[in-house]
C-alpha cells in the first residue's frame, strides 16, 4: 500500500497520522534537523518493523519525541541541572540522554537504562506528540550508517512503500541534533550537531567527549 502524502500541518493530516500511529504503522515527518521516521514508542511490533526497515540492531534503542519537558518527566529522571539547561534550549535541535523511568518499555532502554529525548523546534512533530498523547520514535530516514535525507523528493521507494503516512514540510537542514548526556553530575556532549554553539553558554565543557 502506497504511503499517504500530506503537505504541512492540517486536521486531515493529523487525523490520518494519529490513526496510523495507533494502528502500529510507521510515519515520516520533518523535524528541526533532518526528516524523521517513527512510530508509537509503546508498540513493540512497530519498533520491530522500524528496525527491519533501517537494518538496525534490535538492541540499539531509539530516541523519541515528546511535546514538552513535563511530558519528558514521565519517561526520564531529570536532575535540577538538566532541567535548567532543557528549559533554556528547548524546543531545539538537541537530544538529551537521561536516566530512564519505569514508564519506558524495556526495548527502548539502553543497557545503561538511559533514554534519548527530543523536543524539536518544529510545529509538526510537536503537534503530533501533543495530539497523540504519547512519545513518538524519532530516527533518521535512512538505512543504518547511510546519509539521512532532507527533502521528501529524496525518499527511496523502499521507505515510501514501508510507511503509512509521509508529511512533507519542505526542505530541512541536513544536520543531526547535538546530543547531551545528563546521566551523571556533569553533562557530556556526545555529538556536536546543530545548535552546538548556542548550547555552549549553558553547560560545562570541561567534560566534552571528542
Amino acid at each position: 500500500m502506497a504511503a499517504e502524502i500530506f503537505h504541512g500541518l492540517s486536521k486531515r493530516m493529523l487525523d490520518a497520522t494519529l490513526g496510523a500511529l495507533r494502528d502500529g504503522e510507521l510515519i515520516i515527518y520533518p523535524t528541526d534537523t533532518i526528516y524523521g521516521i517513527g512510530c508509537d514508542m509503546r508498540n513493540g511490533k512497530a519498533l520491530d518493523k522500524l528496525n527491519q526497515l533501517k537494518k538496525r540492531p534490535s538492541n540499539k534503542p531509539f530516541s523519541f519525541i515528546v511535546n514538552d519537558i513535563a511530558d519528558a518527566a514521565h519517561f526520564a529522571k531529570i536532575s535540577n541541572a538538566a532541567h535548567r539547561v532543557m528549559r533554556r534550549v528547548l524546543p531545539g535541535p538537541y537530544t538529551f540522554v537521561l536516566p530512564s523511568s519505569s514508564g519506558v518499555p524495556r526495548k527502548m532502554m539502553s543497557t545503561e537504562h538511559t533514554v534519548g529525548i527530543r523536543i524539536p523546534n518544529h510545529q509538526i512533530p510537536l503537534a503530533l506528540a501533543k495530539a497523540f498523547g504519547g512519545p513518538i520514535i524519532t530516527t533518521s530516514v535512512n538505512l543504518s550508517n547511510d546519509q539521512p535525507i532532507n527533502a521528501i523528493g529524496d525518499l527511496s521507494p523502499a521507505f515510501l512503500a514501508a510507511v503509512a503516512v509521509v508529511i512533507d514540510g519542505g526542505p530541512v537542514d541536513n544536520a543531526p541534533s547535538t546530543i547531551i548526556d545528563f546521566t551523571k553530575d556533569d553533562p557530556v556532549v556526545l555529538r556536536k550537531g546543530k545548535g552546538y554553539e548556542e548550547l555552549r553558554p549553558y553547560i560545562d565543557f570541561a567534560h566534552l567527549e571528542e
